[in-house]
């Protein structure tokens, strides 16, 4: 049998690694937690291995350059593919940087072992794709319903779709001799992709650098997303909505550039949503430093809006819809169509739930398209519109500009010009004013 010996010291990457690995291109790992180890094992039974994957740097350790230094000594050919940030090193077959960015590991580990784009698409998927049960046990629920197997053919639901177990639940399985179960095949992406998701929450942000903690903020996101519109407002989704809260504030304080931020997000490949509300968080964040009434209160509460303004949408499609033309014009399905048109709608019903939720967020979170109860698009805004609404509608308003812009130069006396049309209203003005010294 061909193995892939994956040399990682952290649990939780090592469990995403060998879950997508056996997904994607049904891969059998061996794992190492130390360099030393690692080599005792190609020492042992070098025949056995046709692929490596090593983290640059564990515990200090060269650990990558020792690999591919032992194998070169040994005239051993074996692709060796080098994660995280570092120095690429001659002899590795691949370098991935960004250790969160699943996409370039499969596909360089696809490459080193022969294995074509269309065979991986051909790739014959059971009725019932199988899950070692380990995995379960970093679960508070499944995302969909899953089996043990009895015989060839018969198949038993042992966890229903959402259904909350502990660890104990799967442990006294295991005590049956259960040591796998299984999905439908047509639920393996959704739950692989929400497994995923879990282990990247759960990683320490000591454990990550500034490009991978911007993967895994991206992920979180998507995460709790899909959490409080499916289990609502709990413990756990308010810890999770905070937690991202959090990052997203700390991205942004700790980027003193905007055009270093869209830089880094363009580069980790992040995603349309994703981008928005980071970019939003930052620049409402400056707004309210830089406003005459803003204080830690302010803060708090204009970054809980940029949260929680667009978390009922699902997609990037979705979220590229800002007008009543634009959702007159889309051709994305009609259930699509309806979140987009009550968004606001959604999330202010959300926000109302949360518990200390600043005053006024959900009236804001509602009223940011222009239309009172949230549902649909305005063209204009009202007089009565509120202080902190008027910066969070021009700072979202302004990160649509910078997106638009992503890939060209940002040329600011063009950009504040589009503003000014936008928002003629004096009220506007006055905060459109405090953008000039956005640094860029």
């Amino acid at each position: 049998m061909s193995l892939t010996l994956l040399v990682e010291n952290n649990s939780r990457i090592e469990s995403i690694y060998s879950l997508n690995l056996l997904t994607w291109l049904g891969l059998d790992i061996v794992v190492r937690k130390k360099t030393m180890t690692a080599l005792e094992t190609l020492e042992k039974d070098p025949a056995n291995f046709k692929l490596i994957i090593v983290r640059a740097i564990i515990e200090k350790e060269d650990s990558a350059r020792l690999i591919v230094e032992f194998l070169k000594a040994k005239n051993l050919d074996i692709p060796v593919i080098v994660i995280g940030p570092s120095m690429d090193i001659e002899g590795s077959f691949a370098h991935v940087q960004n250790s969160m960015q699943l996409k370039p590991l499969i596909q360089a580990s696809a490459r080193a072992l022969g294995i074509t784009a269309k065979e991986m698409m051909e790739k014959v998927v059971p009725d019932y794709f199988p899950i070692p049960i380990i995995f379960f046990r970093q679960l508070k629920r499944s995302v969909c319903p899953a089996y043990s197997q009895a015989s060839t053919n018969k198949f038993y639901l042992r966890i229903e779709k959402l259904q909350e177990y502990d660890e104990n639940f799967i442990n006294n399985i295991i005590k049956e001799g259960i040591g796998t179960l299984y999905i439908d095949k047509m639920d393996r992406l959704e739950f692989i992709n929400n497994l995923t998701a879990e282990f990247m929450s759960l990683l320490k942000e000591s454990d990550l650098s500034e490009d991978e903690t911007i993967t895994v903020n991206e992920k979180s996101m998507e995460l709790v997303s899909k959490k409080l519109l499916t289990m609502g407002i709990t413990e756990e989704t308010i810890g999770l909505a905070r937690k991202n809260m959090d990052a997203l504030r700390k991205t942004a304080k700790t980027s003193p550039k905007l055009s270093k931020l869209v830089e880094r997000m363009l580069k980790n490949q992040s995603g349309y949503l994703f981008k928005h509300t980071q970019i939003l968080t930052f620049v409402a964040l400056h707004i309210i430093k830089n406003i005459d009434w803003g204080n830690q209160e302010q803060e708090d509460k204009i970054t809980f809006i940029a949260f929680f303004h667009d978390i009922a949408l699902e997609t990037d499609a979705q979220a590229h819809i800002c007008t009543a033309l634009d959702l007159k014009k889309t051709d994305i399905p009609l259930p699509d169509r309806v979140i987009v048109e009550r968004h606001a709608q959604i999330a202010a019903e959300l926000v109302v739930k949360f518990p200390h939720s600043p005053m006024g967020a959900d009236q804001i979170i509602r009223q940011h398209h222009g239309m009172l109860n949230g549902i649909g698009f305005s063209e204009h805004y009202g007089g009565n519109v509120s202080p902190v609404a008027i910066v969070f509608i021009v700072a979202e308003e302004f990160t649509r500009i910078i997106l638009r812009r992503e890939n060209k130069t940002m040329d600011r006396n063009e950009m504040m010009k589009e503003l000014q049309t936008e928002f003629p209203n004096a009220r506007f003005q006055k905060v459109l004013a405090l953008l000039e010294d956005i640094t860029f």
